[in-house]
């Protein structure tokens, strides 16, 4: 098992599998049933298996797939591609990436927010911890659990989600529309440039009244093209924004920042990725790794007979006392 991932509403956690028949490694994310028999986490739950779907029958190739899902007793499984470099969470450290990196990736995430606007779905929660490098040095959208569908350009919703460094101003207002995406966007570019996010405080309230009411304090260094695309996606103002409107991904795409990007060739992955990674940062090879206890007995015992071609060599039910 290489990680834990928590969220507010759900006990989640994924786990390193493999498909036992071709030996491909996948990711494995596991929802304990009691949590899905709320009406509100069933439902996004439901909703994401979805998205998922629809990512799988359309190919999209900047967005991660459902492979398959199956149940147990106690849990709903969803096997998903595994990103062997983790997320890009783990790269945003100060100084910040190559201008060359962050376009690229920048890039990869407009033609996955592309997609999901083409077929009315708002991500909601576009942040680096979100996106995933895989080996291949392509990176893509994660995790649909929070996402919205029926939202067109001019759709309003309502509704608290996302993480707060990431919202934009009208979320706290709770009606938005799928315009809140391209904020994302600009504070997850920002923050692949310079180590830091834009809009940043010690309680939350004051980094909404931030978000509210500052401006970024943007590199002295910064280029021109970059400045702009940050200015214009960091819009207050949503009726303002880059990227709002019924052509807003086609506006995005026309940005200087993107001058001299082929992207017919991006889309079928033609284009070589500036940086391709190793293994995820800070992780041992798996020959060195110990295998880790904290898998429940019963998800080990479950999950065996769940899906008979695939294996999770994590351990087994005697590893854990749990």
């Amino acid at each position: 098992m290489y990680c834990i991932v928590s969220h507010e509403a759900l006990s989640l956690q994924v786990y390193k599998g493999q498909h036992r028949t071709s030996g491909k490694t996948v990711a494995i994310k596991t929802i304990e049933m009691h949590d899905i028999n709320n009406r509100g986490v069933f439902h996004c739950v439901a909703q994401e298996q979805r998205i998922l779907r629809l990512i799988d029958e359309e190919k999209c190739q900047f967005l991660t797939s459902l492979l398959c899902s199956f149940q147990t007793e106690d849990h709903l499984c969803l096997v998903m591609e595994y990103a062997e470099a983790g997320n890009l969470a783990a790269f945003t450290a100060q100084p910040g990436m190559p201008l060359e990196r962050v376009r690229f990736y920048s890039a990869c995430m407009v033609l996955g927010l592309q997609f999901l606007h083409e077929h009315n779905i708002a991500h909601r929660d576009l942040k680096p911890e979100n996106i995933l490098l895989y080996g291949d040095g392509y990176v893509k959208i994660a995790d649909f659990g929070i996402s919205e569908l029926g939202m067109n350009f001019d759709t309003i919703t309502n509704g608290e989600c996302g993480t707060i460094f990431y919202k934009a101003p009208e979320l706290f207002r709770g009606q938005y529309t799928r315009s809140v995406d391209w904020w994302a966007l600009g504070v997850t570019i920002y923050e692949l440039l310079t180590g830091i996010v834009p809009f940043n405080g010690t309680t939350t309230l004051e980094i909404y009244v931030i978000i509210k009411s500052e401006e970024p304090k943007y590199p002295e260094d910064i280029t021109e093209d970059t400045l702009s695309i940050l200015v214009n996606l960091l819009k207050k103002d949503a009726q303002l924004r880059l990227g709002t409107g019924e052509h807003g991904t086609e506006d995005v795409k026309k940005s200087p920042f993107f001058e001299g990007l082929d992207w017919v060739a991006l889309e079928n992955k033609e284009i070589q990725p500036p940086f391709i990674p190793e293994r995820r940062p800070h992780e041992q090879p798996e020959a060195e790794l110990e295998l880790k206890t904290e898998v429940k007995a019963k998800l080990w015992e479950d999950t065996q007979w769940g899906l008979d071609d695939l294996k999770y060599p994590m351990g087994s039910s005697s590893d854990s006392e749990t």
